[in-house]
């Protein structure tokens, strides 16, 4: 009886498997990094807003909240502060340039985080807009 021998075959399948697992790792990765993001922007949105619900009746508190967020928070693409009627709409977005997008070359994955606050004296409400 003849033994075969499966070295080669075996080189062959790690050859082919070992790709296709760094790919899911960096998916994996950059996925992780992205819900980070999201997550550290919806908190500064909240901090934020919760700020701005405490002092509504305050002057130039539009700049104020921008000044807030731009300094708690880096990489933003865009902040949009509107307080009127005591409400208050903040929408910041980010950028994520993660791994694949690096590789190929391409703008990263856009994160976005959108608050409203109410106030009606005293109650406040926030909530998730996107």
């Amino acid at each position: 009886m003849m033994k075969l021998n499966n070295k080669g075959q075996t080189l062959v399948m790690f050859i082919v498997i070992i790709p296709i697992l760094l790919s899911i790792m960096v998916l994996v990765i950059d996925l992780g990094q992205a819900f980070t993001k999201k997550q550290e922007l919806n908190n500064i949105n909240k901090l934020v807003i919760e700020y701005g619900l405490d002092n509504i009746e305050k002057e130039n508190l539009e700049s104020d909240l921008t000044a807030y967020i731009t300094m708690n928070a880096k990489d933003l693409s865009n902040v949009k502060v509107t307080v009127e009627d005591n409400n208050i709409n903040i929408t910041i977005k980010a950028y994520i340039n993660g791994i694949i997008s690096k590789a190929l070359d391409i703008d990263g994955f856009e994160i976005v985080s959108e608050y409203k606050g109410t106030s009606n004296g005293e109650e406040k409400r926030i909530e998730r807009v996107k």
